[in-house]
């Protein structure tokens, strides 16, 4: 399947450069910058702002702090319960933008305004396996849907799916995007319509559902901000915009949460969901106490595991590498472990995960660290530290993951391997693995993480409304 969010992201890099330009100094970005502070106000989401290993984080989360950083002043933000208290949020001056990978919408039913669109998305048709796929409005009649209240979706659903015309679905205002497509999954509803984005983060938890067709037509998302704010306000957003696509830090931010999505695999889905039932909980303990001593998020370690053995302890590869986080004979002697004993293999794969991290440069940030770390997890320090200096050659960042990856798979190629310091090596393998890790992380995480209401509110992401500032 076609990643969604990366074609449409390469549309709207088409697009950006047509857009207005900038040159007037902005009211409120004045205001702004006086204030010393840029109040965001968002949605909880897997897509917009949620708590990581390493602190909170989220596209929006990192794109809006991008913003502030720009404008020279600290960010805070505040978390809306949904859509409608997001609106007034805006609407009573208690934020300066709304942030949570918004719609534009044609008729502009709330009165705001939006600022320029860094993406664009669609609604999708999400549908059960086995179901006869609907590849339009007209075979969704007689079955009965629902969406998410917000964003939108009752008005594209009046418009696309006329209940006069016999189409059947409801909007629900009490349920989160996982809760909806359980619903789905459990055959409670016969289909859901959501946003792209939003599926993309979640498909891997649902195997069992798919996409059926696109709803409407392709939607720009954009920044929301007041009806009564200076249009200037959106100029200067623009040139942020362009400010960071041009330095590559907006390719970086999009890359960091979907650039490890690619076709999806049903069958290792489904697989990877029933032994994370059956058998990680026999060795959840161990990966958390690892993690506990590592300071490594213990999901992340049960991810790395699952890729590298599918939790199976007695795994065995071609080259040797053998149990629960496959380590060669030589780094079990050096890490003192017993590489056949489960819970010893994943006490040193921890242990080498973190002592790799500490042999990278110290100015590496995260989530890039753990990606370089992970890679060298698979190909090693030297092949890695090859694809870094060919990165740096042509121009590109040799700390930052999304510009080194692609050089690994040339390590394979005789003219580049030639011209390795530590020789040829399978680097498009690094490049999967560490992408399969990613996907498995994100399941977990999700599967792991605490789910309240309207979204992964932990007590890290919980704050104060805080009061009008304009």
């Amino acid at each position: 399947m076609l990643n969604p969010t990366r074609l449409l992201y390469l549309l709207w890099l088409l697009a950006l450069p047509l857009l207005p330009g900038c040159g007037q100094s902005s009211p409120l970005a004045d205001a702004v910058r006086a204030s010393g502070e840029l109040r965001v106000a968002t949605l909880p989401g897997d897509t917009t702002f949620y708590a990581g290993p390493h602190g909170v984080v989220g596209f929006e989360h990192d794109l809006s702090t991008a913003f502030a950083g720009w404008l020279g002043v600290e960010v805070r933000y505040v978390l809306a319960r949904d859509f409608a208290h997001l609106r007034e949020l805006l609407a009573t001056n208690r934020a300066h933008i709304g942030a949570a990978l918004l719609p534009v919408s044609r008729d502009n039913e709330h009165g705001l305004r939006y600022g320029p669109s860094y993406a664009v998305g669609r609604q999708l048709v999400i549908h059960r396996r086995g179901q006869p796929r609907p590849q339009a409005s007209e075979d969704l009649i007689g079955w009965h849907g629902a969406s998410i209240a917000g964003r939108g979706a009752a008005a594209l659903l009046e418009q696309e799916l006329p209940i006069e015309k016999g189409h059947s679905w409801d909007v629900r205002s009490e349920l989160t995007i996982h809760a909806l497509l359980a619903q789905l999954e459990a055959g409670a509803i016969d289909y859901a319509v959501l946003p792209s984005f939003e599926f993309e983060a979640a498909w891997r938890n649902f195997p069992e559902l798919q996409v059926g067709f696109t709803l409407g037509v392709p939607q720009p998302v954009a920044w929301i901000f007041r009806a009564g704010v200076d249009p200037s306000w959106a100029q200067t957003q623009l040139e942020f915009m362009r400010t960071i696509r041009n330095t590559g830090e907006l390719e970086r931010i999009r890359d960091r949460y979907f650039g490890h999505f690619d076709d999806f695999d049903y069958v290792d889905s489904r697989a990877f969901l029933r032994h994370r039932e059956r058998r990680m909980p026999v060795y959840q303990a161990s990966f958390q106490a690892a993690g506990e001593a590592t300071g490594i998020d213990w999901v992340l370690l049960a991810a790395l595991s699952y890729q590298e053995s599918h939790w199976r302890e007695d795994a065995r590869s071609p080259t040797g590498v053998r149990g629960l986080m496959m380590l060669t004979t030589s780094t079990a002697e050096l890490l003192d472990v017993d590489r056949l004993d489960p819970h010893q293999s994943i006490d040193g794969g921890a242990r080498y995960l973190n002592y790799l991290k500490q042999r990278l440069p110290e100015r590496l940030d995260e989530p890039d660290l753990t990606w370089f770390a992970l890679a060298a997890y698979n190909i090693g320090l030297g092949h890695l530290e090859d694809a870094r200096v060919f990165a740096a050659r042509d121009g590109k960042n040799p700390d930052h993951w999304a510009e080194v990856e692609p050089y690994l798979p040339k390590l394979s190629n005789k003219q580049w391997a030639s011209k390795a310091r530590y020789g040829a090596a399978r680097g498009y393998q690094a490049v999967h693995f560490v992408r399969n890790v990613r996907r498995y992380y994100d399941v977990l995480r999700r599967l792991e993480s605490t789910v309240h209401g309207d979204g992964l509110l932990t007590p890290m992401l919980r704050t104060a409304l805080v009061s009008p500032v304009l």
